[in-house]
């Protein structure tokens, strides 16, 4: 194969898994630099809207696309190659809509809804979680909503919250607690973005995926409707939790898998054929994305829920594990002379590590969901 010919599978690629799932979306990024993305994404996150790519993972009955988990495999690893900390920030909107889809699906009248609204606005849903780190229980939040009437009052703290400038409407775990301050389980909680009392300070300072707009978001008793608080009671709720993860292992890993590929661009073309390291990587970035679609076939196929998240998170942490030397090979085979004239390939490099960061963390995978987890994929280090 031959140096252009190597080109365009990197950009034939990008193009097929962006086009596929949103007409006009390769165009549209592609006029910009990739590194243009890293310093504002605002623009690629309006393209996303206007081709609708927002709608992905929403059904189809509710105004989406409806896409194969496949297929979002493949769009985010197009979206990384073009635009590396979108496809990240994304990820965070994609995996809740896919798991809450599931549950519209199957019934839930306020899921549908909420589902159905992202849908037809093709709005940006921000995801605010338990943060993640060794040791700790996910189910340890800084959110809570206390009820007051017929609404809910949402207090907390999530920090980082991508998407935090350009979403339509955050999404967060809070504990809920009766107006007597009395628990009452979990819950998802959908807070429009222009609420009051919904506060965006700065937090991240990390010039890698800058772009994300990964600020902190403060909630100080936001007035939440209770059609906008979905329980995690019962099986439903279970359920949906365990989804969660899934597609995040699976959406998280071919975003960085993305990132490598905008990595493998900075070789000059001409010298990817003759580079033994750029090919090894370019192979090894292949074989990884395969086993991702191996567990992406998983939930296509209708596998059970456990069979889900196991291969999910096998296939993440294999991308985890290999995908920082991955990243070595192709920054020394893009060169010295890449390396004098720009920094931007040698933070993609590092920032290829940043996947250790997302949860479940080894570690810390005790919580909600995770219970269909093995213990080999549990208490991996």
């Amino acid at each position: 194969m031959t140096g252009r010919e190597i080109e365009d599978v990197v950009v034939a690629d990008a193009r097929a898994g962006l086009d596929a799932m949103a007409d006009g979306l390769f165009a549209a990024l592609s006029a910009r630099s990739a590194e243009q993305h890293e310093q504002d994404a605002g623009p690629a996150f309006a393209a996303l809207k206007r081709t609708r790519a927002t709608a992905l993972l929403v059904p189809r009955e509710y105004a989406g696309t409806g896409a194969s988990a496949a297929d979002a495999v493949r769009f985010q690893v197009a979206l990384g190659t073009l635009a590396p900390a979108v496809a990240i920030a994304t990820t965070m909107h994609h995996y809740k809509i896919a798991a809450l889809g599931r549950v519209a699906r199957s019934g839930d009248e306020r899921a549908a809804a909420i589902v159905k609204d992202l849908g037809t606005g093709a709005g940006l849903l921000a995801s605010g979680g338990a943060e993640s780190a060794p040791g700790r229980d996910l189910r340890t939040l800084g959110s809570w909503a206390v009820r007051d009437g017929a609404d809910w009052l949402v207090t907390g703290l999530k920090r980082p919250c991508s998407l935090s400038t350009s979403m339509d409407v955050l999404s967060l775990m809070a504990e809920l607690r009766a107006a007597d301050d009395t628990p009452e389980g979990y819950a998802q909680v959908f807070v429009p973005a222009g609420a009051g009392s919904l506060e965006r300070e700065p937090f991240w300072t990390s010039p890698v995926f800058g772009a994300a707009e990964s600020h902190a978001v403060r909630l100080s008793g936001v007035r939440v409707p209770d059609d906008r608080v979905f329980p995690l009671r019962g099986e439903t709720g279970r359920r949906f939790a365990t989804d969660c993860y899934t597609w995040f292992q699976l959406l998280i890993s071919a975003s960085y898998l993305g990132v490598a590929r905008c990595l493998a661009t900075a070789t000059p073309a001409e010298r990817r054929a003759g580079s033994r390291r750029w090919t090894e990587a370019f192979d090894g970035l292949r074989r990884l994305q395969a086993e991702l679609l191996d567990a992406a076939d998983a939930i296509d196929t209708g596998r059970p829920a456990g069979d889900q998240l196991n291969l999910a998170v096998r296939a993440r942490d294999r991308v985890e594990d290999e995908i920082g030397a991955l990243g070595g090979l192709l920054l020394r085979a893009a060169g010295g002379g890449t390396f004098a004239r720009t920094g931007f390939f040698t933070l993609l490099a590092g920032a290829l590590h940043a996947i250790a960061f997302h949860p479940p963390q080894r570690g810390a995978r005790e919580g909600i969901g995770l219970e269909p987890l093995d213990a080999e994929s549990k208490d991996r280090r």
